[in-house]
């Protein structure tokens, strides 16, 4: 080399100004696909246990290259065919994609039952990168099924499957096992009583499986049983039939009904007495509405109550309880019906507490176990006034449910201990848990006493708490009669009529319902009852019928209402504007109260029936249309009050000149003292 160019390149390299030329890259293959991100079907790949499939898989793989270049797959599966040892395998290359892109290969069916493995590789330019189970990854592994498995077997050592008659189940739960004779079952599937179907799975593979069921209603209840293998097979389904009987009665009641004077309740299933101690006067008035015809009066002292040497109750095992309570005393917690427990928590309680508060409200107890309780509380007790309690134990279910007067007012959960119970039932009183000393004493009146040993269905409750409202007026409107320049229409009872004033008029000639109805030219036309007819601040359920004379009128217009001096505590009228029904209920009785608001659509001009209701005791109002309930919304018992003005037809105001008069017909107006079921007022709609 030429001196002088040697000098040159030292020069440059001590400056700096020769930088270094890289050598050019080796290409790359792509990347080994990551066990990561390969599935069988739907399933993640798994080297050690084969994924159970019923259908040849979809295989899938999402590819890489480093250099970013586009990639082809691979796949390759591999199976032992029967009675070979050497392998058979099939491989298929797809076409090419993006780096990162997903590949797939459904396996043909070609590829027998049993066991197979798979792996995939991806491809480029420069040629194959490693397959998916290079450095010791494992391949993929999946099962083939085809078959399904043998019809699950059931038996029940409670009840007869098929049988000719009917059995004692209603409210009682029963045993089932369901069992196959193949040894692959991973899970059961049942549907009970058109119930949603449920699935169970045994510990291991092909063990069985038991379930306690209790009909929901009696008649023929059906059970329908199928069995799945791991690969998703189902075998063909187990069908049985139980008959039920109808609902046991209870196993003691005692309706504390006897004449004042008696020492004893009779228990009216035939079990013991309930035996009268201190502070026990019968006679007492029954709760209206009911079959009752009387009850017990319990004066609140030390001890006071009835003991019934019987234990009708197992607390662990499912049972319920109910009972008419009056309370008089709402400042402190009062016991109804307890069953005492052995130096423990009471077996169950019945009865009234106190909030924080100082609030009232009804419970349900149980013991929790730990030698406390478990306690559901809802409902609101009001001092002199009946209400029905229920408390239902459903140990499967492992709840405690409390109904207030046939509706649900609280449920939580019971995990009560299992042990065996020998108290004996009090009725308005509870022993301690030192086993000497009473507490809860009760003060009030108390009715029907009832004991299950079955679980008692809501709708049964909802009858045993109902009380048929008292009707205090119904007006049929066929008829009117004059008399010293009074028009007037008669209720059926002939206790008060409905005065008409203005035009109104008797309409024979197209009534809504009946031989007559009365019509109203909305202006200044109305009815008014000749006495004050429910009292607004309790229970109450009013009804009418209506056509209104044009299909969309404007303006507002009022059916129904019943006011003070400034307000109306309720008033059901039409809003023009919205084309709607609105209940109006007014918190009290001032010139701009608040008010609660219900709304039901309009019909047009065609008839509709509407009820409005107070419901004191759920502290709901609700509004009715056609039968169907339409609207409700909370009204607290500090919200009612009293309206004592007449019952207003075809208006409302009355206590400031009326205002909101009604264009068209009205009929069927009835009035209750009480709460109508839904289905009474279904019966009312379609009338």
């Amino acid at each position: 080399m030429p001196r002088t160019t040697v000098r040159v390149l030292i020069t440059a390299l001590a400056t700096g100004l020769l930088a270094a030329t890289p050598l050019p890259a080796a290409a790359q293959v792509p990347d080994r696909p990551s066990p990561a991100h390969l599935t069988t079907g739907s399933h993640p790949c798994d080297p050690a246990t084969p994924t159970q499939v019923r259908v040849s898989p979809t295989l899938r793989a999402t590819l890489t290259d480093r250099d970013g270049d586009r990639v082809s797959a691979q796949f390759e599966v591999s199976w032992l065919p029967e009675g070979s040892g050497t392998p058979s395998r099939l491989r298929l290359e797809t076409s090419a994609k993006s780096s990162g892109s997903e590949f797939s290969w459904t396996v043909p069916d070609t590829v027998p039952e049993g066991v197979a493995s798979w792996r995939v590789r991806a491809k480029d330019a420069e040629g194959y990168g490693p397959w998916s189970d290079s450095a010791q990854q494992g391949r993929c592994l999946y099962a083939k099924d085809v078959h399904p498995p043998a019809a699950p077997q059931v038996t029940s050592p409670d009840l007869p499957l098929d049988g000719a008659d009917p059995v004692d189940a209603l409210g009682r739960y029963a045993s089932f096992t369901f069992a196959s004779s193949s040894p692959d079952v991973t899970a059961y599937t049942y549907r009970f009583a058109y119930g949603k179907q449920v699935t169970l799975r045994p510990e291991e593979p092909g063990q069985p499986v038991t379930v306690r069921l209790t009909p929901p209603e009696p008649g023929t209840v059906a059970l329908e049983v199928q069995a799945f293998d791991a690969a998703g097979n189902s075998s063909v389904p187990t069908h049985h039939t139980i008959r039920v009987a109808s609902a046991a009665g209870p196993v003691a009641r005692w309706k504390l009904d006897e004449p004042a004077g008696s020492p004893r309740a009779e228990e009216a299933a035939g079990g013991p007495y309930a035996w009268a101690e201190r502070g026990v006067t019968f006679g007492a008035d029954a709760p209206t509405g009911t079959s009752l015809t009387s009850a017990a009066a319990i004066d609140g002292s030390y001890g006071g109550g009835l003991r019934a040497e019987t234990t009708p109750a197992q607390p662990s095992g499912t049972f319920a309880v109910s009972a008419w309570v009056r309370p008089d005393d709402l400042g402190r917690a009062m016991t109804a019906v307890s069953q005492t427990g052995f130096l423990t928590a009471s077996d169950f309680t019945l009865a009234t507490t106190t909030g924080e508060d100082g609030t009232p409200a009804f419970t349900f107890t149980l013991p929790d176990g730990e030698g406390a309780a478990t306690r559901v509380t809802g409902g609101t007790p009001v001092a002199g006034e009946w209400a029905h309690l229920t408390g239902v134990h459903d140990p499967v279910a492992g709840t405690a449910r409390l109904y207030v007067d046939g509706a649900l007012a609280a449920t939580g959960e019971a995990a009560v201990p299992d042990r065996k119970s020998n108290g004996y039932v009090q009725i308005g009183r509870e022993l301690e848990s030192d086993g000497r000393h009473w507490t809860g004493a009760w003060q009030g009146d108390l009715a029907d006493v009832q004991v299950w040993d079955r679980l008692v269905l809501p709708e049964e409750i909802a009858k045993l708490g109902h009380r048929t409202p008292q009707r205090t007026g119904y007006w049929p409107m066929e008829t009117v009669r004059t008399e010293d320049s009074t028009t007037d229409t008669p209720d059926t009872e002939g206790r008060q009529s409905l005065i008409l004033s203005g035009d109104a008029h008797l309409n024979t000639a197209d009534p809504l319902t009946g031989a007559g109805s009365i019509s109203l030219d909305g202006d200044g036309d109305h009815l008014d009852s000749d006495g004050h007819q429910i009292d607004t601040d309790r229970s109450y359920t009013v009804t009418g019928q209506v056509r209104l004379r044009e299909w969309a009128p404007d303006g507002t217009m009022a059916l129904l209402s019943q006011g003070g001096d400034e307000a109306d505590a309720f008033t059901l009228r039409y809003q023009g504007d919205q084309m709607l029904w609105e209940a109006v209920f007014a918190h009290d009785d001032t010139a701009d109260p608040e008010t609660t608001v219900l709304t039901a659509m309009s019909s047009g001009g065609s008839p509709q029936t509407f009820a409005v209701q107070y419901d004191q005791k759920a502290g709901e109002v609700r509004l009715f249309a056609d039968g169907l309930l339409v609207d409700s919304a909370p009204y607290a018992a500090a919200d009612a009050w009293d309206a004592y003005r007449a019952l207003q037809v075809g208006r409302d105001s009355a206590g400031r000149g009326g205002a909101h008069h009604l264009d068209g017909d009205v009929d069927e107006v009835r009035t209750y003292a009480g709460v109508l079921s839904p289905d009474e007022i279904r019966a009312l709609g379609r009338s």
